[in-house]
């Protein structure tokens, strides 16, 4: 953050959440996010653009837009350290599968790298001291002395900051690391260089094809240790070892350009190196360090979520990513949604989203995505496991076979109400009703039985939140902007029921035309537009839109609040009033899903 502007609390919240809902989309949308959210404080709309700007130039990551047109942006990022990935060689990038342990694995990283590197630095320190101190007792000639002196002082000096500084970071223990290894790399060969030197001048073929070969040997060794002892990824161990395969031939390479005839020598090595020694290391160093990394993200996984058996990735939200499971006992299929600390922004985010779901899983009705358990890792990962629902979403439906007769838009509309009478009777606002937190699924034998999923930013009214967590909650807008209701953008400390039937209303809209209600160029646009505009009726659209259908969705999508239906109940009254209710059946869901399968 720039020195020259002093930022009071509010600003540096403000900051905060505009920046982090801004780096989560493309950086074409950067512009109108901070111009919506931030145009009325110049001071706070500066700051996060010189935030942005610090981002774009450093991070080597780019971020991904949600699966909306104009997405919502996940709470909290993790931008990319240039520094710190060129140093570890893009160590250590977990895979989508192991997310969830990201940071645990990194503190186990650094904490075995660190202990294992003071084991390498006094190991190395005795093997070179046992070395001179033969070298002395047997009277040999000078060789050497110089090298194994400065490698000796390296090595203690190494020995000495990791046990004296126990809190070093990753960053600073791969440094350490890259240190070691050179110092290792750098004495083995100023001393195979000087032996082959020494055998050019003696003309001793004997001793200069044992040097040469000892030395190779020695190197695919050191691969090898390197490989299995210390804790990488599979690109990170090759970041390291391949260029170690390049050392022992340069070597040779520089002492034939000072000694012409060490190449006459190479050549007397009849039997020659059938196989690439150095390079063979290398490639077992990798793998070897890429099945050691996958046993202990397993064993990490394991850990946390000891009573489930994670199978495959099958969703991703602003908080979390959503995985198909087994519980071990039960045999129950389940999807558990993992979200890391870093996703859910501060603590007190995540101790809030803790408190909603607890919240959630109180709901019964059969509508509601039901909720199996919930928890908290020693780590932080916050996790909660729910039914697993055969289907699509009702997004997926309309992009597969377009926009939906309206019996069937009246179906879904209906139950979405259902379910929400309960959460709303106990105060919970979803704040996020969205074609794809919608899903048709099979219940029973029973097709297109709707159930209303992710209450992942869902509201409890009867909280109450200390002062500065409120004025903080204030200003966060959530929600799919497409979907969410004028007073979510313009007074999110406002929002109560009736911006969840604005957000039924809007999604009537998109299953009768296959659009949204208001769109626009940018996010900035349909922001505005929330707050200005009047949606044009269905009908202009869409054919066959049911006049008193569409009269009910044009009351939802009313930017006055006091002009929508006073509850879900009521719009579940009216709509179950259309004269298209009760028109979509059984056989009619059960002919549309043989149809996909066809």
């Amino acid at each position: 953050m720039s020195s020259e502007i002093a930022l009071n609390e509010q600003q540096y919240a403000k900051v905060k959440d505009v920046f982090s809902q801004a780096i989560a989309t493309p950086e074409s949308q950067w512009s109108g996010i901070v111009a919506a959210l931030a145009a009325e404080d110049p001071i706070v709309a500066e700051e996060v653009r010189s935030l942005l700007r610090h981002h774009r130039d450093v991070t080597v990551l780019d971020s991904q837009p949600q699966e909306s047109t104009h997405p919502t942006p996940p709470t909290a990022i993790m931008p990319g350290d240039a520094v710190r990935r060129a140093i570890d060689f893009v160590d250590p990038e977990v895979p989508v599968d192991t997310f969830l342990v990201q940071r645990e694995i990194w503190e186990e990283n650094r904490q075995i790298l660190r202990r294992r590197l003071i084991v390498i630095a006094i190991v190395m320190s005795l093997f070179i001291a046992v070395s001179m101190i033969r070298l002395m007792t047997y009277h040999y000639a000078a060789v050497g002395y110089g090298a194994r002196g400065v490698a000796l002082l390296v090595s203690l000096g190494a020995a000495w900051v990791l046990h004296r500084d126990h809190k070093l970071s990753l960053r600073r223990l791969r440094i350490i690391e890259l240190i070691v290894m050179a110092n290792v790399g750098v004495l083995a060969s100023v001393i195979y260089l000087r032996m082959l030197l020494d055998a050019a001048i003696r003309q001793d073929v004997v001793m200069f094809v044992s040097i040469n070969n000892w030395h190779f040997f020695a190197w695919a060794l050191l691969i090898l240790i390197y490989g299995i002892f210390m804790p990488n990824n599979w690109q990170r161990a090759a970041a390291v070892v391949f260029p170690m395969v390049l050392i022992p031939n340069l070597t040779i390479w520089l002492a034939a350009w000072i000694d012409p005839q060490i190449p006459w020598l190479l050549a007397q090595d009849t039997f020659g190196k059938p196989i690439p020694e150095v390079f063979v290391a290398a490639c077992i160093a990798t793998y070897t360090a890429h099945l050691i990394h996958g046993a202990r993200l397993s064993a990490f996984q394991a850990r946390r979520l000891a009573q489930y058996k994670i199978k495959r990735l099958i969703g991703e939200g602003g908080m979390g990513r959503v995985y198909e499971a087994e519980h071990l006992l039960l045999k129950r299929s389940c999807a558990i949604k993992l979200i890391q600390p870093e996703r859910s922004g501060e603590g007190e985010a995540l101790q809030r989203f803790e408190r909603e779901v607890r919240a959630t899983a109180k709901l019964t009705h059969p509508h509601t995505i039901e909720v199996y358990d919930y928890g908290q890792t020693n780590e932080g990962v916050f996790f909660f496991a729910m039914e697993l629902l055969p289907g699509m979403n009702l997004r997926e439906i309309v992009k597969r076979t377009g926009a939906m007769p309206a019996p069937r838009a009246i179906h879904f509309l209906i139950e979405i109400c259902e379910a929400l009478q309960e959460a709303h009777k106990a105060s919970l606002i979803h704040r996020d009703i969205k074609p794809a937190n919608v899903f048709a699924s099979q219940r029973g034998g029973i097709e297109d039985y709707t159930k209303l999923l992710d209450f992942g930013v869902v509201r409890d009214a009867t909280l109450d939140l200390d002062p500065h967590t409120a004025a903080v909650e204030a200003q966060r807008i959530t929600g799919t902007p497409d979907y969410m209701s004028p007073e979510q953008v313009a007074t999110p400390s406002l929002v109560g029921p009736p911006s969840d039937l604005y957000s039924i209303g809007a999604v009537g809209y998109y299953l009768l035309t296959g659009r949204p209600p208001l769109t626009g160029g940018s996010l900035q646009e349909v922001m505005r537009a929330k707050l200005t505009q009047t949606p044009e009726p269905p009908s202009t659209h869409a054919a066959d839109v049911p006049a008193d259908l569409e009269a009910i969705l044009m009351r939802c999508l009313s930017t006055n609040p006091g002009g929508r239906p006073g509850s879900a109940a009521e719009l579940l009254n009216e709509l179950r009033a259309c004269e298209s209710a009760g028109r979509w059946s059984e056989e009619d869901a059960s002919a549309w899903w043989i149809a996909q399968t066809d």
